[in-house]
């Protein structure tokens, strides 16, 4: 006989064999793969990420909360736009009494990566069987850590997948904008128990949906959540109105992508009148919430800039600049991401294999992201290369193609993708960590005046100790999102 034939039914039975002795352990073997992910993440955090997670613009949460916590105050910080009240600084606050404080950046990525995959977790073990959940949960840590590995060894700047990990850079508003939006479908499904996932032979869903919604309605009345998701959706639009536009999209997309004609013809009997009143009242008071937080907090009005950057322009001149942009993006899209352009080409590889309603998701989302990228990147704080504003479709891609890969037909028996992760581990071992090279350049500056990329770096490493004052090239004070002057 052929002894790679006879190699392969061993492995294949041994294999097979171990999964049945395995049934009914498949909290166990969440736990290691959290355990083994998050292993993973440290490594990329300290490696590949390193330089990215702790430049001047990732540590303006750890210094703000640092600033908080020891009583100095957070009038004198220069807030951005987007000061990221929640979750971001909530999350970081947290870890400053439980981590030391030079490693919170990396401490933030790795957690911030279990909170996302537990939420996958619940999500789709709801739909779907908890072998071919976690079938999805490794691959996705799998397709991450390979791009990841690829964007490094390309030399691609920025680093695309870096925002899975960052803080204060939309994503952790982003991924909690799911969080609420997965929430609202998962009432909404108990409420009416249909679901677009194929269901497993071996899962109870009528069952399942039952005693969801028996729990629901006993600890959670329907008022209640419709309250938890307004106050959180209510945060989001304080904290960054990006990722909260962003989390309305996708609620829309899932609360109405199933209704036909007559049930629109039912909402807009039921609710037309109401959504008129309630909406316009809704943004006026949010409003007015962000404006007093405005006066007090020093923080920039992203309206006004973009009024007064539109106003001094003509149509034409608005929609050459338009073009241009994005084809400049475009550019720039090909010469310094191209493991970005290999996962686009994967993307489109599986797209007819994703969910139906993350197909309509992501095309959906194309035209909205590209419009905020230009209204925000070219005509409100003129980003050259502002990518972070494409970040969903990258995850979104992810998902689907995680989904696609767990499954297929022939799927990889469930012991051996654990043990490829274990294999992650190894690798990232060898790799260089440039904690203390850095730490050690940035405690080495004196200077009392430095430029904005160094004044958040010093501050940080030397735990407050020196405090650089940070000015522009023509020395006067910069004063932007920073807590350098304690007098405003």
């Amino acid at each position: 006989m052929n002894p790679i034939l006879i190699v392969r039914n061993f492995f294949q039975s041994y294999f097979y064999s171990s999964w049945k002795q395995a049934k009914g352990k498949e909290e166990m073997v969440l736990i290691l793969f959290l355990s083994i992910s998050s292993i993973i993440n440290y490594l990329l955090c300290e490696t590949i990420y390193f330089i990215p997670l702790y430049s001047a613009d990732q540590l303006y949460t750890p210094l703000f909360v640092k600033d908080w916590m020891r009583g100095e105050g957070i009038l004198h910080w220069y807030l951005p736009p987007s000061p990221y009240f929640f979750p971001d600084i909530g999350c970081m606050a947290i870890l400053y009494w439980v981590f030391p404080f030079l490693y919170l950046p990396t401490i933030y990525g790795v957690v911030q990566m279990v909170f996302l995959q537990l939420g996958l977790y619940m999500v789709l073990s709801s739909k779907v069987s908890k072998e071919k959940t976690i079938q999805f949960l490794i691959w996705f840590q799998t397709l991450f850590t390979v791009f990841s590995l690829l964007g490094a060894s390309l030399g691609d700047k920025p680093l695309p997948l870096v925002h899975f990990l960052s803080n204060a850079h939309h994503s952790t508003g982003f991924f909690f904008s799911l969080f609420l939006v997965s929430l609202y479908y998962q009432f909404q499904s108990n409420e009416n128990p249909t679901s677009s996932f194929p269901k497993q032979p071996e899962y109870d869903h009528k069952t399942k949906i039952n005693r969801s919604f028996i729990f629901s309605k006993m600890f959670l009345p329907k008022q209640v959540s419709k309250f938890l998701f307004l106050f959180g959706f209510s945060l989001l639009y304080i904290s960054d109105r990006f990722s909260f536009c962003i989390g309305i999209f996708c609620l829309v997309i899932i609360k109405y992508s199933e209704m036909d004609s007559k049930d629109w013809k039912m909402l807009i009997r039921k609710k037309s009148i109401f959504s008129f009143l309630f909406i316009p009242l809704y943004f006026i008071i949010m409003e007015l919430i962000l404006y007093s937080l405005k006066t007090k907090l020093q923080i920039p009005n992203s309206f006004g800039i973009l009024l007064g950057s539109l106003q001094t322009k003509t149509f034409g001149e608005i929609t050459f600049l338009t073009i241009h942009y994005v084809y400049d993006f475009s550019k720039l899209l090909v010469y310094e991401n191209r493991s970005l352009l290999g996962l686009l080409f994967v993307f489109v590889f599986f797209f007819r294999r994703f969910p139906h309603q993350l197909k309509r998701m992501i095309l959906l989302l194309i035209p909205i992201l590209l419009f905020l990228l230009v209204v925000v990147g070219r005509f409100t704080y003129l980003h050259p290369y502002p990518i972070r504003y494409l970040f969903p479709l990258w995850f979104l891609g992810l998902l689907g193609v995680s989904w696609g890969l767990a499954k297929k037909r022939n799927p990889i028996p469930l012991p051996i993708l654990p043990v490829s992760l274990l294999l992650w581990i190894l690798i990232f071992s060898f790799f260089p960590n440039p904690r203390k090279e850095v730490q050690t350049f940035y405690q080495s500056i004196t200077r009392q005046e430095v430029s904005y990329d160094l004044e958040k770096p010093i501050r940080f490493w030397t735990e407050g100790k020196q405090t650089p004052t940070p000015v522009q090239d023509d020395g006067k004070p910069y004063r932007w999102i920073t807590g350098a002057f304690h007098t405003p």
